[in-house]
Formats: structure tokens, sequence, C-alpha cells
């Protein structure tokens, strides 16, 4: 036997060199993906969208009023709102956004989730360049695209 299966822990199958990922990993990845997909589901009607929207944003003020805490928990809440916002929306620029939004000091009071809702149902979009599409148009467009 090897020093790996000696301690407990088996050599993954596949290669001498392959690892399995931990398992804290699996249930971690479940969980995302369920969250998305709610939110997505969610997500449809749009005055829900808003309301997911404002909370994103409120969570991003409030790791804000946390004095000493603050850049450390947006070290935490910025990828999990970038991916939210990208759940929401589909767009990998307002998502980069929202990354870099929390992660610099004294940003987090614009509310970029809020943003993109307006620029998907509102003028504003249009008037930005930064139209936002609903994620099963935007699905369709693609699958269009490469038909042609």
């Amino acid at each position: 036997t090897t020093a790996m299966s000696r301690r407990g822990v088996e050599p993954a199958a596949g290669g001498a060199g392959a690892t399995a990922p931990p398992a804290a990993a699996i249930p971690v990845e479940r969980l995302v993906r369920k969250v998305g997909d709610k939110i997505v589901e969610l997500s449809r009607d749009k005055w829900m969208k808003l309301l997911i929207s404002v909370v994103i944003d409120i969570i991003g003020v409030m790791t804000f009023l946390v004095p000493v805490l603050a850049e450390v928990l947006d070290v935490f809440w910025a990828p999990l709102a970038s991916l939210l916002i990208f759940q929401l929306y589909g767009n990998a620029m307002l998502s980069g956004i929202a990354v870099v939004e929390e992660l610099l000091p004294f940003t987090d009071i614009f509310p970029t989730a809020t943003v993109g809702w307006l620029c998907q149902f509102t003028a504003l979009g249009v008037w930005l360049g930064l139209q936002l599409r609903e994620r099963e148009q935007q699905a369709a467009q693609g699958d269009s695209r490469r038909l042609q």
C-alpha cells in the first residue's frame, strides 16, 4: 500500500496524479447551483427581479456599515454578489462591475444590481448602451446565430 492509502485517503481513479475534489466542495457547489437556479426562477417576474436586486444592494451597503470588518466582509460578499448579478442579468460586464464596486473602498453605496434592473427595464439601458435582455432571449439569440 502507498502512504496515501495507509492514511485512509485513496488515490482518485484516472491516473496516478489525479485527485478528487475535496468532499466539502461538492455540497457547496450543489448549494451554489441550487441558489442560482432559484434566483433565475424568481427573476422571471420583473418586480421580483427588482426586489432581489435591491436586497443584493442593501447587503452590499450593510457590509460598509461595519467599520472595522467592512473590507474583510466585502472580500467574501463581492464574488457572491457578482455571481447573483450574473444569474439575474447574464451580463459579464455588469457582474465585473459588481466585483470591482464591492472590493473598492467607499464604493459600496453604488446600487449595481438595481442599476442593472434599470438598464433592463427602462430607457437608461438604451441611453448607456447597456441593454440587458432576459436570459432566455440571450440563449435563443445565441442558438439562432449558431444555426446561421
